[in-house]
């Protein structure tokens, strides 16, 4: 694969390649959206520049605020805007319109969660980019800062978290993990890679907890590892997979990919996932 910038590359971790290679195969129809994973990937594993803008957790906070919420994070502007700017065009956007982007903007935008800023960017004069594509480059962008935050912080988490969304960025779970012997049910975030706990009978999106309007749809009897919980409550549902180890925060997204059939058996049954972010974080970035 040819990249257009120095600043993209593909990840040194053999395991992270063959993944990738592995989605190529099965997906085909996703190589635009796994070109920004992989670049996204290889970025993150050269975390100096994000290491050093993880942001310290604002002081006062709301009452089950992440621990991101209302951060402030001063990222190396030149740094920033090269790696946007590079993904936007790795996207297939316009001819040099990776030049004509905040990317500070983006990234801010992204890390809250805030489509609304995202489509406002792109139909700025001279941005370039379509809505539907910055939005994806902007979750892609912002990946290497909000896996650097999992690393740094991971010790300033909360003990126990009661909240169906991310404990660090305020995203919903993107997979419900069961893995060693107890079963545990551990949710993941699929963009900082987070993992918390909660009980296996509750719905991750309204908090119903009783058993007649919880259950599962299986998929084909050759997968035993997965199911979809759903809520007949709020309709909503979560992918869970039966695992030995918890997945590799890279890996989350990966399997998210590749488990795309899944979603679709359950959109086709009436089931479906919140479409706003599931908590504002009022965070900031800045050049530093």
């Amino acid at each position: 694969m040819l990249w257009s910038s120095p600043r993209l590359r593909r990840p040194r971790n053999i395991e992270i390649q063959q993944r990738v290679a592995e989605a190529r195969r099965q997906t085909p129809e996703s190589e635009a959206w796994l070109r920004l994973l992989e670049a996204a990937l290889a970025e993150s594993e050269d975390g100096a520049v994000w290491d050093a803008a993880v942001a310290t957790p604002a002081a006062e906070r709301p009452v089950k605020a992440p621990l991101l919420a209302r951060a402030r994070f001063a990222v190396g502007g030149r740094d920033a805007q090269d790696w946007v700017r590079s993904l936007v065009n790795l996207a297939g956007a316009a001819n040099g319109a990776g030049r004509r982007l905040d990317g500070l903007a983006l990234l801010e935008a992204a890390v809250c969660q805030d489509d609304a800023r995202v489509d406002a960017l792109a139909g700025a004069e001279g941005a370039g980019a379509g809505a539907p594509v910055l939005r994806v480059v902007g979750q892609m962008a912002a990946l290497p800062l909000l896996q650097a935050c999992a690393r740094k912080l991971e010790q300033e988490l909360p003990a126990t978290w009661w909240e169906g969304y991310c404990p660090l960025c305020g995203a919903w779970p993107v997979l419900a993990e069961y893995s060693g012997l107890e079963r545990q049910r551990q949710l993941r975030c699929g963009r900082c890679g987070t993992g918390w706990a909660i009980p296996s009978l509750r719905c991750v999106f309204c908090d119903e907890t009783h058993h007649d309007h919880l259950g599962y749809l299986t998929p084909e009897a050759s997968d035993q590892m997965r199911k979809i919980e759903i809520c007949n409550t709020c309709h909503g549902y979560l992918k869970a997979l039966t695992t030995i180890r918890p997945l590799a925060p890279w890996a989350v997204l990966l399997d998210d990919l590749m488990t795309v059939h899944l979603d679709v058996a359950a959109l086709e049954r009436g089931y479906h996932r919140p479409e706003g972010p599931a908590y504002a974080l009022e965070a900031q970035v800045a050049a530093a």
